[in-house]
């Protein structure tokens, strides 16, 4: 019996791809995520929409992308909740009780 060829499928790398140059006119506009996703405002409408189209894994994403740049400590101190508790409740299987997610909604969007 021969043996069977596999396929493998060619990584991609960024050095790969072409540099793109501006045209001389094109003005741009820094971004800053973090500036984002520290806005109450954002934060509390994007939360919201999440909870009208019963997105669950989407709260819980935007929820652990806010506790990543803001201070878990102050927020764990502020709301009573422990550390653990938040890690806890916005891994990928967790599932926060709607009193911890009150006491963390209170405090982010208020």
């Amino acid at each position: 019996m021969g043996k069977t060829k596999i396929l493998k499928k060619q990584k991609e790398s960024f050095r790969d791809m072409p540099t793109l140059e501006l045209k001389k006119n094109v003005h741009t506009k820094k971004f800053s995520a973090t500036k984002r996703m520290t806005n109450k405002k954002r934060i509390s409408k994007a939360l919201w929409a999440c909870l009208v189209d019963f997105d669950v894994d989407g709260f819980k994403e935007i929820l652990r992308t806010h506790l990543e740049i803001v201070s878990k400590d102050k927020i764990s101190k502020e709301t009573g909740l422990s550390k653990r508790t938040l890690f806890r409740m916005l891994s990928d299987d967790g599932n926060p009780t709607l009193e911890n997610v009150a006491k963390l909604l209170h405090k982010i969007c208020i």
